[in-house]
């Protein structure tokens, strides 16, 4: 009877663990994981603004009280300077790799001066900008990406609808450019 139960538990273990890893999985295979559906959205090196309802599988903001812009990148070429400026209540920026990992993330309250000022690089660029001298600006952010390509996604807060106009022109002045 002991030697049934343990079977029975192992097998339900294996099971459990099967499916946990089938599900994990199954974005990264199909091809419609976050990575694929930003680049969806356009070309590389240029942000676009996510729209309130989702169409056809694709991304949406987050919530009714949120607008985000994302930003597709590669760093083959060179280190990618992420930049916005403005006025909004409320901004937070995550940089992701192309298998959705969040690499880094910062809000306002975190920026050196409260502005959006981030190069990101493989280590080695992020060395040879640190050699050369190059980051002279103090409110630069240097991140090392682990792999070549990834994305940003950019957010800022709209408490209300007399704030439209300045959220709007702080996502519309964010560029993702190389450096």
């Amino acid at each position: 009877m002991r030697s049934l139960l343990y079977a029975v538990g192992v097998g339900l273990l294996g099971a459990l663990v099967l499916h946990i890893t089938i599900i994990l999985a199954t974005p990264v295979y199909s091809g419609v994981d976050a990575y694929a559906r930003v680049l969806d959205l356009g070309a590389d090196g240029e942000f676009k603004m996510l729209p309130d309802v989702a169409k056809d599988g694709g991304i949406a903001v987050s919530g009714p009280f949120v607008k985000e812009a994302v930003c597709a990148f590669s760093v083959d070429e060179g280190p990618v300077n992420l930049t916005a400026e403005g006025k909004v209540p409320f901004w937070s920026a995550a940089i992701y790799d192309s298998r959705s990992n969040e690499i880094f993330s910062m809000s306002d309250r975190t920026a050196v001066k409260g502005t959006l000022d981030i190069i990101a690089g493989t280590e080695a660029q992020i060395t040879a900008l640190k050699n050369s001298g190059v980051n002279a600006a103090e409110n630069q952010i240097l991140v090392t990406m682990p792999a070549t390509d990834g994305y940003v996604v950019l957010r800022a807060v709209l408490p209300e609808k007399s704030m439209t106009a300045s959220v709007q022109a702080f996502l519309d002045s964010a560029s993702c450019d190389d450096l």
